[in-house]
Parts: structure tokens; C-alpha cells; sequence
């Protein structure tokens, strides 16, 4: 049975930018000015561990109320604009299809929900989980190998677009696809299995006849 897992962020929707732009914003009120190219390393990593960077820098509130207030200046700047189409077409296409699909996403679960929700894709997912419900998040492969369970299937094809998370998806055993947004280099995304500029259905059907 095959099993479809989506990133989120940068694959699904364009918010790689925008959580640089929360960290940024809140680290203001801290006496930090980080510039984007800073920010871009942690792209796709676990935010415990970006937490735990800038809080040997300043005194940081706790994790969860760092990731509240985070959560707060996204969900204030989320807008339609950010979802990008070729994924959202695809993902209703497999729905249609009746796929079994999964959104596999570092970030934590409630803010993962608010945003699935926010652009009325959620109804798609057969289930969703956020890297603050496993205990090793991204690159590590605990959070595929957890929903890839949960789905039962055993031909399993992971969507990604960071280094992070095909390291991640593959470690899991699944074939991985990269989109390439323009945030990473082609030598950064080639562990990926395959790597393409746009996502369509084709793409994924041809992916699936040979697994």
C-alpha cells in the first residue's frame, strides 16, 4: 500500500522566510539583530535546537513560551499567497485518488494544525504529526518512521525540500522527492532520490510505478 508523506514548511508553503522573520522579530526584543543568512542554517532543524543556540546568547523565555509567541507572529502574517499551488493541487489530486497521505513536519503539531487549517488543507491528511511529539525530531528518521506506522503502508514516498528533512526521510527507508524552491543549492538537496522544480501529479505517478 503506497503512503504519500509531506513536508510543510518550504514544501507545502512558502514559510521557511517567514518563521526567519518570526525568530528575527522576537530576538529584536532580546538586543539580537540576526541577519537572514544566519537564520537559513536552521532551516528544517528542530526548533529545541535553535532555542537552545540563541539562549546561550540571551536569556530566553522558556521553550514553549518562545514557540507561543513565535507561533503568534506567524499566524498574524500567514496569508494565501504563502501556499504554493503546484502542492495544493497535487495534494487534492491524491486525495482524490484516495492515497493515504501524511504532513510530516518539524515544527510543533499546534501550530503545524493552525496553519494546515488556516489554508483549508488539512482534510487531505489522513494524519499529521509535529516534531514536538517525537522524542529525536528531524534529521533523524523517528517522526517518518511514527507516521509511516500510523499509515500502515509499505511503499512509502517522502516529499521534502531541506537537507534536514531528506536526511530525515531517508534514514526512514522511504524514497525521497525534492522540490526545489530556491532556498538550497542542488548539492545541498542530493541525497534526495530525485529532485524537481514543480510538483505535479505525473511526477509522482511515475515515482510510485517504481517502488
Amino acid at each position: 500500500m503506497y503512503g504519500i508523506f509531506w513536508d510543510c514548511d518550504g514544501t507545502i508553503m512558502d514559510t521557511e522566510r517567514l518563521y526567519a522573520y518570526a525568530w528575527q522579530t522576537h530576538l529584536k526584543d532580546f538586543g539580537l539583530s540576526i541577519p537572514e543568512e544566519e537564520i537559513k542554517q536552521f532551516v528544517g532543524v528542530d526548533d529545541k535546537i535553535v532555542h537552545s543556540f540563541y539562549s546561550e546568547q540571551v536569556e530566553l523565555e522558556n521553550f514553549h513560551q518562545t514557540m507561543s509567541n513565535l507561533g503568534y507572529i506567524i499566524e498574524n502574517s500567514l496569508d494565501e499567497r504563502l501556499i504554493f499551488q503546484d502542492a495544493k493541487r497535487l495534494l487534492q489530486q491524491l486525495s482524490d485518488l484516495e492515497y493515504k497521505q501524511a504532513c510530516v513536519s518539524a515544527s510543533p503539531y499546534n501550530l503545524l494544525h493552525k496553519k494546515l487549517q488556516r489554508f483549508q488543507i488539512d482534510t487531505y491528511f489522513n494524519f499529521v504529526i509535529g516534531g514536538d511529539l517525537v522524542k529525536r525530531n528531524k534529521p533523524y528518521p523517528d517522526i517518518y518512521n511514527e507516521a509511516i506506522e500510523k499509515l500502515g503502508t509499505s511503499l512509502n514516498l517522502v516529499i521534502e525540500d531541506s537537507p534536514t528533512g531528506i536526511s530525515s526521510g531517508k534514514a526512514s527507508g522511504s524514497y525521497v522527492l525534492a522540490i526545489d524552491r530556491g532556498i538550497f543549492s542542488k548539492e545541498q538537496l542530493n541525497e534526495a532520490d530525485e529532485v524537481v522544480e514543480i510538483l505535479d501529479l505525473e511526477i509522482i505517478n511515475n515515482i510510485l510505478k517504481r517502488l
